[in-house]
């Protein structure tokens, strides 16, 4: 092959592949050398470049030329395949870095098939991505050649291919959501609190607006439902309940529970639980089918929630202070503090046997008590339970640390998608910074992070 054939051959293979020029040229060069270098049993410093412009091929061991006219057949077929290998890779980390920057928000894709219940979607001509099974929102059905969006949940390289995987139940595609069809949100004048979801069925996101002359919940449901109608349909038909945030916590577990008309509402200082009265008619609309709406809303005040009528909280009331009347009877409460007990919730034995002194002083801080005082309730108070009491005490206690590792690992994803984020709009504006300064040179591609 002359070297006009040569160079054209590079120029298509550029183009096709959607690669510098130059990063051909330079994959060439080192699979030329590692050829080289096994012929020649090179033992020198060995080097070789090839011309940009005319395609001439120098070579050099220890400053001496090398005629690579003697490579032959076998050495050629070498210096061939390190190039393919090369070239994949390349090709790789150009995918790799383009869809990274895509990380964590909404791609749109084209359905190709099913595979073992995943579905493979392409995004262009030269990428694929997965959406699991696990990821799909049930009862959906993906058609071959449908146009899909979906959340990109993660990037990663996977031997010569990169893995995308794609998810349509996660939360935050409902996030992104919002944000894509609510310039509200975009422009940060309304705030996402927090979200839940059972895909498929129901989600509830808490809003609040920076500007208080702005209606969050308004501005999300749009004129006659416009904006929310967009999400529901793109999520199937997904029930959404836009709910007010709220810096109370009584104020916010009621919100969370509406259509649910609420009476009263009692809650903790640790957000461990919360009792909410309602009348006997609105009980089943608070729980919800299944315990739907009772269950999300826990999930997203993070409150355990008990939902009760009138008739069931007198009861439980009236059972609670039976058993704080031990305390009162061992000498270690006053009578006239069984009520505030009732009502900072260390309403039984076993709830009060799973706390610590110090949790315990810090409920009552309008009565305050002494460690000392707390400790002796809580030993008296183990000691008093009964083997039922004792099953309830430790699943206070196990619930009470399930949430507080929940939110501990909420917090975690929390940061590290914001740190990705971060990340993300640097290399864009550094991308951009360059290629409007002509920083690349005559490369058209960014630098590979390191």
């Amino acid at each position: 092959m002359n070297l006009v054939e040569f160079m054209r051959l590079v120029d298509a293979t550029a183009r096709e592949r959607g690669i510098d020029k130059n990063i051909i040229i330079d994959h060439i060069e080192r699979a030329l050398i590692q050829a080289a270098q096994k012929r020649f049993d090179a033992v020198g410093e060995f080097s070789l470049t090839i011309d940009r412009v005319t395609g001439e091929i120098r070579a050099f061991e220890d400053e001496k030329p090398v005629d690579l006219e003697k490579l032959g057949r076998i050495v050629a077929n070498v210096a061939k395949q390190v190039f393919v290998q090369a070239l994949k890779e390349s090709e790789r980390d150009m995918l790799y870095d383009e869809f990274t920057t895509r990380e964590h928000t909404i791609i749109s894709g084209t359905v190709m098939r099913e595979e073992r219940g995943m579905i493979i979607v392409s995004l262009g001509s030269r990428a694929e991505a997965i959406l699991p099974k696990e990821e799909q929102i049930p009862g959906e059905v993906y058609r071959p050649g449908s146009v899909v969006r979906a959340y990109v949940l993660t990037v990663g390289k996977k031997g010569q291919r990169v893995r995308i995987v794609l998810s349509r139940t996660h939360s935050h595609f409902v996030k992104e959501l919002f944000k894509a069809e609510i310039p509200e949100i975009a422009d940060g004048l309304i705030e996402i609190k927090g979200i839940v979801r059972e895909p498929g069925r129901r989600t509830k996101i808490a809003v609040a607006s920076t500007d208080p002359r702005i209606d969050p919940v308004g501005s999300c449901v749009g004129m006659r439902g416009s904006r929310i109608t967009k999400i529901t349909d793109e999520l199937g038909g997904e029930k959404i309940d836009i709910i007010p945030w709220a810096e109370d916590p009584a104020q916010f577990i009621e919100n969370s529970l509406k259509p649910a008309r609420v009476l009263r509402i009692s809650y903790d200082h640790f957000r461990d639980r919360a009792r909410v009265v309602v009348s006997q008619d609105q009980l089943p609309l608070a729980i919800g089918k299944a315990g739907q709406n009772v269950r999300l809303s826990a999930r997203l005040t993070r409150y355990k929630i008990d939902v009760m009528s009138e008739e069931a909280a007198s009861q439980a009331r009236a059972k609670g202070s039976e058993e704080l009347q031990q305390l009162i009877g061992a000498g270690l409460l006053e009578d006239f503090m069984r009520e505030v007990f009732l009502d900072s919730h260390l309403d039984s034995l076993a709830v009060l046997a799973a706390q610590t002194p110090e949790r315990v002083c810090s409920n009552l801080e309008a009565h305050p008590i002494t460690n000392e005082q707390a400790a002796a309730m809580i030993a008296k108070a183990n000691e008093l339970l009964t083997e039922d009491q004792k099953h309830d005490r430790d699943q206070i206690i196990d619930r009470r640390l399930q949430a507080e590792r929940e939110a501990a690992d909420e917090e975690a994803r929390e940061l590290a998608m914001a740190e990705a984020q971060i990340k993300a709009d640097t290399e864009a504006a550094v991308h951009a910074a360059l290629l409007t300064d002509g920083g690349y040179g005559t490369q058209s591609q960014p630098p590979k992070s390191s």
